[in-house]
């Protein structure tokens, strides 16, 4: 029997880039049962672009959200992730997704992702992201179990399992923690090419897009030891040193930030601290059944 699939997109002033995630989601040889494309109070042309396609393809819905001020990732995307779940209610599905607005694919795109589902055990699955750059597309270099926060398909048992998406910084990386600690395995399909058109945080500029991605490994509780590798890996990347440096800073001085929401769950803490420790001493590698 073929997955009945539902996709929410949370979307904020992606005029630039929606037309073309518009045309890769309705040129797919599967294409979604339902979509539910949450406006999170865009000040740009983006709504009026969305409710054309939603005339045309009744299984395009526009889910208008007021009143927010301020482009906020981590909490405020989720926020308008479960503004479409609201809008969805009672809806059957079996598998959802969360799908950005900035991207790009092919049109086996969901069929190949919705393949990986056959497999009993997956819980999580997408492709693989690449950002374009002027000329060229550049890998953003995840690992194999990690699903990027910009297309995650979730099987419906393991979205229950989660409880939903957490309303923090960092909320696609202790997803797919979570759903290994319930025994689910995830996954990226490398032959899956996503391409991703902005950069995560790009939106709010390089280095605060930085201190963005370091409050989200605070927020998750990151092991101090893992967050400081990766803060060194990244001074290794444009904007040379300044990126790491920027990381460190931010994921430091979040212990000093009471407003900063932060998971609260010390056995999943624990269970992820758990993994990076591992991955820092065996080559990035998850531990052994994960």
């Amino acid at each position: 029997m073929t997955p009945r699939l539902v996709i929410i997109s949370p979307c904020r002033d992606e005029a630039q880039f929606v037309r073309l995630t518009l045309e890769s989601v309705v040129n797919q040889s599967r294409p979604p049962d339902l979509w539910i494309i949450v406006d999170d109070g865009s000040r740009d042309a983006t709504p009026d672009l969305i409710a054309a396609y939603a005339a045309r393809y009744p299984w395009i819905k526009l889910v208008r959200r007021e009143g927010r001020q301020e482009r906020q990732l981590g909490p405020g995307v989720v926020a308008a992730f479960n503004a479409g779940l609201t809008y969805l209610g009672d809806t059957p599905f079996d598998v959802i997704a969360k799908l950005d607005c900035d991207l790009e694919f092919g049109p086996d795109c969901f069929s190949r992702i919705l393949q990986h589902f056959q497999d009993p055990r997956v819980g999580m699955a997408s492709g693989t992201t690449r950002l374009s750059v002027p000329g060229k597309l550049v890998s953003e270099r995840f690992a194999p179990y990690h699903v990027p926060g910009q297309a995650k398909f979730y099987r419906r048992e393991c979205f229950r399992d989660l409880g939903g998406l957490q309303p923090v910084y960092g909320w696609d990386i202790i997803d797919e923690t979570d759903a290994r600690r319930h025994g689910w395995l995830t996954q990226s399909d490398p032959g899956i090419v996503i391409i991703h058109h902005r950069m995560q945080g790009a939106a709010l500029g390089t280095l605060r897009g930085r201190i963005i991605w370091a409050r989200g490994a605070y927020a998750i509780g990151s092991h101090p030891l893992f967050a400081t590798a990766r803060g060194l890996f990244r001074m290794l990347e444009r904007p040379w040193l300044v990126g790491g440096l920027i990381f460190l800073w931010g994921f430091f001085s979040s212990y000093f930030n009471p407003e900063l929401q932060r998971i609260t769950d010390p056995e999943l803490v624990r269970y992820l601290r758990r993994e990076q420790l591992y991955r820092l001493a065996h080559g990035n590698r998850l531990p052994p059944g994960r």
